[in-house]
């Protein structure tokens, strides 16, 4: 632990002319003269954050300087009681998230891109996240004695009780579209508000240490989520993996960038090494400042999405040590919005299992129908087909699943009565249960279901085999492709892909029916020509051609196509067109 002395040169720090994110602010200012092209190049070329600028207005008032000081003292006495060990029970916040001046989208695709999101940023702050082997398999060798943190902390999008106004009710996501403007809402105090607006300028920015008064971090519409994204809400590499939020969020409770400001003031941790300043792109191990190695895989640095993987255990401490002593109002929130037992936008929910008898709060099931009975269909060796009857008066529904024997759930919003389950691990017994929404509200879950998929050596197909050849150019790592059933339901994805990578394949067995094939494209460029041959084919079990496209679009390529009893054929291709002008040099450098 750092001495007081230390903590408070830190925020002597903070009321000083700050300088390491000066360039930032200068690209900020002059960001309304780029075009559309030019923005996507500047933001690739390295990680921006306005968190210092952004620090410097609020600390321009009297009042908030005085309770930023009282944010560290506070922090100096709870960082003096003993830590505490055991996470049975994770600390919760409430999240709200606000999409604002977006287009092109609809409520159901930000539902799932918030939920990618959230999972992120819960992975990232517990240390689940899988990209954390790297520290323990390779990078812990350059840092002797510290260790990765892994926080008591769950982050949750509520549920319950929203503010009024924003067209929510129990049972709906905390997530509202244009409806709210600037990076604090009084009416979502109580809340960890994440504000995802786009053409920033920068990726994101927030306060050292939040309040909980209806502030929250902004975020870069360009940077939030994974896949393809919704509309004008496209996470774009090499910022695509949603580690921007954690980066933020990571601000928010009250961890500085970890270089500090250069090898004379660090960053009040101290388990981080000293660095001169940030690093970009994706160094390599062993590169030193200030004496030490440098910790650029750290969340708190600049490096690519890819490349930033773990918080040290020192600062998984400042961060819990904060809530504990700052955030309260945050965590007294959780239990009147957040379902019980709920552990992040995912996890709605969460009553055992044993002693679940179907009542659920806040539920209107005497106005329509509970949901009785289901069925579950393989789709293949990770995905499900959930079918339940439709019931009279139903707006839409959730379904929520879990591998049985674990507490948390995971959530998502159905229009239809059928949803498609993607993710699974073979041989896995799960949990489901279904709910239903009408005009008075949710209705309780059904009673709790199970299924697996079971996997044999027999790979043969019965029904319509079907081959993707995806031929990638030379960034791979803009490139995803869906499947998606005529009704809308998710047969299987794939991507981003590694840059160099040169083909992908992937087999399916589908129903008879009609699919749509989507390849995306999040520069923009699509996958041929200037910068590899890439190009599309989709064929029969026999081999034959059925679809293709020659790589030649701008951010998509959809391809329709149908299958009964073995044959296949092409209903029509759709695309956009490439950009005329690109700036491929300055976003990879």
């Amino acid at each position: 632990m750092k001495s007081i002395a230390k903590l408070f040169g830190t925020i002597l720090f903070f009321m000083m002319i700050l300088s390491s994110c000066s360039d930032d602010q200068l690209l900020q200012d002059d960001n309304n003269e780029r075009s559309l092209e030019q923005q996507e190049a500047f933001l690739g070329a390295k990680r921006s954050c306005g968190h210092e600028d952004h620090m410097h207005e609020l600390l321009a008032d009297p009042v908030y300087q005085k309770s930023h000081e009282l944010k560290f003292e506070k922090l100096v006495e709870e960082l003096a009681k003993p830590e505490l060990r055991n996470c049975s029970t994770p600390i919760i916040i409430p999240v709200a998230v606000h999409f604002q001046n977006v287009t092109g989208t609809n409520q159901s695709c930000l539902e799932q891109l918030v939920n990618t999101q959230i999972d992120v940023l819960n992975n990232d702050i517990t240390g689940t996240n899988s990209d954390v082997s790297k520290w323990t398999s390779q990078a812990a060798s350059f840092f002797p004695g510290i260790s990765n943190g892994e926080a008591c902390v769950r982050f949750c999008v509520a549920t319950k009780n929203h503010p009024s106004g924003y067209g929510l009710t129990n049972g709906d996501l905390a997530i509202t579209v244009n409806r709210t403007n600037g990076e604090r809402v009084n009416n979502w105090s109580g809340y960890l508000n994440i504000y995802v607006r786009p053409n920033l300028g920068f990726l994101g920015e927030a306060p050292l240490g939040g309040s909980g008064n209806g502030d929250g971090v902004l975020i870069d519409a360009s940077t939030f989520g994974l896949g393809s994204g919704c509309g004008n809400v496209r996470p774009q590499a090499p910022y695509n993996l949603g580690r921007t939020t954690t980066h933020e969020v990571g601000h928010y409770l009250l961890l500085d960038h970890i270089w500090g400001n250069g090898c004379g003031i660090d960053d009040g941790v101290s388990d981080t090494p000293a660095q001169a300043s940030d690093s970009g792109g994706c160094p390599n191990l062993g590169v030193k400042s200030c004496g030490s190695n440098d910790m650029h895989m750290n969340y708190m640095d600049y490096t690519n999405d890819a490349c930033m993987y773990m918080f040290s255990n020192g600062q998984v401490q400042r961060m819990v040590a904060y809530i504990n002593s700052s955030l309260n109002n945050l965590k007294n929130k959780a239990s009147s919005v957040c379902e019980e037992g709920n552990g992040g936008s995912s996890n709605p929910g969460g009553e055992n299992p044993t002693t679940d008898n179907g009542n659920d709060d806040n539920t209107s099931s005497d106005v329509c129908a509970r949901v009785n009975t289901s069925n579950v269909s393989t789709v293949n060796n990770t995905s499900v087909l959930i079918n339940w009857a439709n019931i009279a008066n139903a707006n839409r529904y959730r379904v929520r699943y879990r591998k049985q024997g674990t507490s948390a759930w995971t959530v998502v919003g159905a229009p239809s009565s059928q949803k498609t389950i993607t993710g699974l691990t073979p041989n896995t017994v799960y949990e489901y249960a279904i709910r239903v929404h009408c005009d008075s509200g949710w209705t309780s879950w059904s009673r709790i279901s199970t299924f697996s998929i079971a996997t044999d050596d027999d790979s043969s197909c019965t029904k319509n085999e079907i081959k993707l050849e995806l031929f990638l150019d030379d960034y791979g790592s803009e490139t995803s492709w869906e499947l998606v059933k005529e009704n809308g339901a998710l047969v299987s994805k794939g991507g981003p892909f590694r840059d160099g990578q040169n083909k992908v394949t992937k087999e399916f067995c589908l129903a008879d029916g009609c699919y749509t094939m989507y390849i995306d494209d999040s520069f923009g460029d699509g996958i041929c020509c200037d910068y590899g041959d890439g190009r599309v084919r989709i064929r029969d079990g026999a081999g034959r051609l059925v679809a293709s496209s020659n790589g030649r679009f701008g951010y998509f390529t959809y391809l329709d196509f149908c299958v009964t009893n073995g044959s296949a054929r092409l209903i029509r291709e759709r695309k956009d067109e490439p950009k005329k002008t690109l700036a491929r040099k300055i976003k990879k450098s």
